[in-house]
């Protein structure tokens, strides 16, 4: 099993590869910035250039929680870490900063929520819709 020290390290060295000069990840239209290590999780800012933030929790493997965003089991922390910003890259340029997210307020800070489809949507009609399609277990599971 992977650890979390491993994820933490893997994460913070591609998050410094995106903001490096000439970085291959330059087209991104948002940064992720703040990254803090909990027990069992990463709580992450996203900053869209328009202007639009949220902060994410990210389960860690040590959480026992489900990781909806692994279509596979990584290697190792960097396979890990790709495989998230594969879904994070989804989730934000379907709108995922946007209004039309389910948050949560905490200490001040906006915290998008997730669900086994991707980020919680407030349209309840939809949520229940994708929320069935995606079962309990993930697109992936």
């Amino acid at each position: 099993m992977l650890t979390d020290d491993e994820i933490l390290t893997a994460m913070r060295m591609a998050v410094g590869k995106c903001r490096s000069a000439g970085s291959d990840l330059a087209y991104l239209d948002y940064e992720m910035r703040d990254i803090r290590a909990l027990p069992g999780h990463l709580d992450v800012e996203l900053v869209q250039r328009d202007g639009h933030s949220a902060r994410l929790l990210i389960a860690l493997p040590s959480s026992g929680e489900l990781q909806y965003w692994l279509f596979a089991p990584p290697e190792d922390a960097q396979g890990w870490v790709s495989q998230l910003f594969i879904w994070i890259d989804e989730e934000v340029f379907t709108s995922g900063l946007s209004d039309g997210r389910t948050r949560v307020e905490k200490d001040g800070d906006s915290y998008v929520q997730t669900a086994p489809y991707g980020w919680r949507l407030t349209d309840t009609s939809e949520d229940a819709r994708l929320s069935k399609a995606a079962g309990t277990q993930g697109w992936y599971g």
